[in-house]
């Protein structure tokens, strides 16, 4: 395992702790002698604000939840906490995404473009706003498995107060496991490692197959996947694969 990758992960998990911290401090104080009971009028406002940040994996990502940038002080950002970044492509990737038009999208990317964040945002927001719906993140190992997990929980507890109640969960992030995120509403996220027959324990709505070339059994796992998910995203950087020669293929056949 890569020193920088260890690092990295483990930087993550100590920032969101001390978010989560701050939001609790936050959430007391704002307990002590003050009525939390909406009124009608502002639980109707509170819904349309709802309604607005969530209207689209782009609106919610770049304005409503935020990233971690292990990077901040090098930067000179004020916090490790901002946006995500709305860099040019990611509004028609995202459209791509959500559009119904075809079960499996097969994406490719390069390292620094940060589209395993953005598709994780889209299988998050999509678990928060749909009820019951399973969702299962595929990719590498355990420990990148966990880092994708890691990452959905960032962009939950990193919403604002109005939008964490909205969509809560069944218990704090820090509180459960590593390999899942389950929400109040009946939907879950489990994140399992590559592997032939891993996915036949579940029977989720949504796949994301992450680093699919460097998965050796990928070609078997995404045939467990096709029969039984109604949202498919094959996502990875360039290597010599099934996945690469799958592409071609696809792309032959639509011409």
């Amino acid at each position: 395992m890569p020193r920088s990758f260890i690092d990295y992960a483990e930087l993550r998990r100590a920032a969101l702790a001390a978010l989560i911290l701050d939001q609790r401090r936050e959430d007391l104080n704002r307990a002590k002698g003050v009525e939390t009971e909406l009124t009608e009028e502002e639980a109707r406002i509170e819904a349309q604000k709802v309604r607005y940040a969530t209207s689209s994996t782009h609106r919610w990502l770049t304005q409503f939840t935020k990233t971690f940038n292990p990077h901040w002080k090098e930067q000179g950002k004020p916090s490790a906490w901002e946006p995500f970044p709305d860099w040019p492509f990611f509004e028609p990737l995202l459209e791509y995404v959500e559009s119904s038009e075809e079960k499996v999208k097969r994406i490719e990317k390069s390292r620094t473009m940060m589209v395993s964040w953005a598709l994780v945002g889209y299988f998050t927001l999509q678990a928060q706003l749909v009820p019951a719906r399973q969702v299962v993140f595929q990719t590498m190992e355990e420990t990148k498995v966990i880092q994708l997990i890691d990452y959905a929980k960032c962009l939950w507890q990193s919403q604002p107060d109005w939008l964490r109640r909205a969509f809560p969960l069944v218990k704090p992030a820090d509180k459960q496991a590593q390999n899942q995120l389950e929400f109040a509403n009946g939907s879950v996220i489990f994140g399992i490692p590559g592997g032939a027959g891993k996915i036949r324990s579940y029977h989720p709505w949504g796949y994301l197959n992450d680093e699919t070339a460097f998965q050796p059994e990928a070609a078997a796992s995404y045939d467990e996947a096709l029969s039984a998910c109604q949202k498919i995203v094959l996502n990875s950087t360039a290597d010599d694969s099934w996945y690469f020669d799958s592409n071609l293929d696809a792309e032959i056949a639509a011409e």
